[in-house]
């Protein structure tokens, strides 16, 4: 199945509207949350929806575990997880202590096989753009 995108101006880099440019945007068909992961994989699988569910969540708090620890999380076939901090900028070394570092967010790098399969995707422009 292709994926429908849009097309949308964006400035230019210089922030000029003088010349605006043309991009694809993907047209998003929702969200899949966990309860409809689960149920998917629990009929392509012998195993419950509960069993699948409580996997998940369990997996989560593991990763968050590790990264709380400080680790990468490698997931294989998936991709790596790990935490990304930062802190203002000081004149000294010494003035940038633990107490101004902060966690920003939790980066994924898509695996590699993951990568290479999106290659493969293929793309529809949405006929209901006006």
């Amino acid at each position: 199945m292709a994926i429908k995108y849009r097309v949308k101006t964006k400035p230019d880099n210089i922030g000029k509207r003088e010349n605006p440019k043309y991009y694809a945007v993907p047209v998003r068909s929702g969200i899949v949350d966990l309860r409809r992961i689960a149920e998917d994989l629990s009929d392509r699988s012998t195993l419950a929806v509960s069993d699948v569910y409580a996997t998940i969540i369990g997996v989560s708090s593991l990763i968050e575990q590790y990264l709380e620890q400080g680790y990468s999380v490698k997931m294989d076939g998936l991709g790596i997880f790990s935490l990304s901090i930062s802190s203002k900028g000081f004149d000294q070394a010494e003035e940038c202590t633990s107490t101004h570092v902060e966690a920003r967010k939790i980066c994924f790098r898509a695996d590699t096989r993951l990568k290479k399969n999106l290659k493969l995707v293929q793309f529809v422009r949405d006929k209901e753009q006006k």
